[in-house]
């Protein structure tokens, strides 16, 4: 290194390093002796000192008296000095607030809400979201201004409600109008291979099992979760294209039904298959119900015949009758009496203990009747027609009068309705026709009215032979006649 290097190098040297004085880096010194007696007088009150925290705190507002404006004791300023709502100032204002109105907002943000109430456009844009937020969050009592209470009866649940740790409060009924549901992946989507004409979709009672069955002679059982699906087993039938499929309520076997003389039992813990002739003079299987309790299945057969099997020896026990072709059968939840509909438009109710007729009725308007259905809560019965019509009766009304009035006529469907269900809490009617694509329609039994969002405007749900609602009305299925289950979850019933 040349000596002139060395020469430029010292020069940022200081000439004595006595001179420099350098003092600890992380370590306070204050600058006199009055400095040092307040830290540690701020030291004793923070950190406790000789005695506990709570006493030193006390003794500290007691030295600096109530008038004193420096001394914050975190209990807050008197509450009658101060001005605004609820006698409080906010801590900061933003002056764009009041200016902004709904309109403007929605714009800039490229989206749109129902019109009128609390959303009209020249309402002011702070009042909808502080609308929305008490909707969402409410109140907790603690942050209730003014409040005596306050503080005294709060559980510790309460807090944490307004720090993202929302509890909604949902309604115990369902609201009309609009529905809220999300489409799911379909329910068979990992076979797709049950037939072009999907014919039966049913749900397992005791667990979160569906049984797909179509007319390619499969039959399918999923996992429902509404994200996988996952395929649990699957069977095939040779030369036996399966119309109907039900599980009886024991939970352990799934009856398959044909336009042959013969059934079959699948016994789904062993996972076997088992061929069951039928009785003399019952040649098909293909429109059939299992009673509630399992004791019977009641079969269709030709003019007006109704075959009652028991349902453990598929034996035939008895055969009951009516003036003309039955055409839908069903079962009141607690299967003591059976009703069938006829192409004649009248409807046959059965006494099943009795086995004999109990009552006929005349479906009103009805020319041919095609499908039925009651409410589990046995207050409501329906009944669809070849001319696209469905007729909301109360159950009494229709035991009671051979010409009923219904409750509610139901005339969203222009062709023959295929397939009728209500939900497990009897507030909404399914109603279907295979005839034209996406014809279905979810009615809101309280409000008598058809949910205007359900199906999406362009959702392809295809041509609808059968639906179903899970035990809970978590989900509904609907299968169509291109081999596909479409499944939906309905987010206001929060079980499967």
């Amino acid at each position: 290194m040349s000596k002139e290097r060395q020469n430029r190098k010292r020069k940022h040297e200081p000439k004595n390093k006595e001179d420099v004085e350098y003092a600890p880096k992380y370590k306070f010194r204050p600058f006199n002796e009055e400095s040092q007696a307040e830290e540690e007088k701020l030291s004793s009150i923070l950190f406790g000192g000789a005695s506990s925290f709570l006493q030193s705190l006390e003794e500290a507002e007691q030295e600096a008296g109530p008038s004193s404006p420096n001394i914050d004791s975190g209990m807050g300023e008197d509450d009658s000095s101060d001005t605004g709502e609820h006698g409080r100032k906010p801590a900061w204002v933003d002056e764009d607030d009041d200016g902004i109105e709904v309109g403007q907002a929605l714009d800039a943000q490229r989206r749109k809400l129902p019109s009128g109430g609390i959303n009209s456009r020249s309402n002011k844009y702070s009042k909808l979201l502080k609308h929305k937020f008490v909707d969402g969050c409410r109140y907790s009592k603690w942050a209730v201004l003014n409040n005596p209470n306050r503080g005294d009866s709060d559980s510790d649940a309460d807090i944490p409600q307004s720090c993202g740790f929302i509890a909604r409060t949902t309604n115990a009924n369902l609201p009309p109008s609009l529905l809220e549901f999300k489409k799911v992946r379909d329910l068979n989507c990992e076979t797709y291979s049950e037939g072009p004409y999907i014919n039966s979709v049913e749900f397992h009672q005791g667990s979160t099992v569906a049984l797909v069955a179509g007319n390619g002679g499969v039959a399918s059982l999923f996992a429902v979760d509404g994200k996988r699906n996952n395929k649990l087993h699957s069977v095939a039938f040779e030369r036996f294209p399966i119309v109907c499929a039900k599980f009886t309520q024991g939970g352990n076997e799934a009856i398959l039904g044909s336009r042959h003389s013969h059934i079959f039992s699948f016994d789904l813990l062993a996972a076997k298959s088992v061929r069951i002739n039928l009785p003399h003079g019952l040649t098909q299987f293909k429109k059939f119900v299992v009673s509630p309790d399992s004791q019977y299945i009641a079969a269709t057969g030709k003019w007006g015949e109704v075959h009652i099997l028991e349902a453990a020896s598929k034996e035939r026990i008895s055969i009951l009758k009516q003036n003309s072709e039955v055409t839908a059968l069903a079962f009141n939840p607690s299967g003591n009496m059976l009703f069938g509909h006829s192409d004649s438009g009248e409807v046959t109710v059965w006494d099943m203990n009795m086995r004999r007729v109990r009552h006929k009725f005349t479906d009103e308007g009805c020319l041919q009747g095609t499908t039925l259905a009651l409410s589990s809560s046995n207050q409501f019965f329906a009944a669809g027609s070849a001319q696209g019509v469905v007729n909301l009766y109360g159950v009494e009304d229709v035991l009671q009068h051979k010409l009923p009035k219904p409750r509610k006529t139901i005339l969203n469907l222009t062709t023959a309705v295929t397939d009728l269900k209500f939900n497990s809490s009897s507030e909404v009617l399914a109603l279907s026709s295979v005839e034209i694509q996406n014809s279905v329609k979810l009615f809101h039994i309280g409000s008598g009215t058809i949910f205007s969002n359900f199906p999406n405007f362009g959702t392809k749900m295809g041509n609808i032979g059968t639906l179903n609602f899970s035990p809970s009305s978590g989900f509904i299925a609907f299968g169509n006649r291109k081999s596909v289950v479409s499944l939906y979850r309905l987010k206001h019933f929060k079980n499967y």
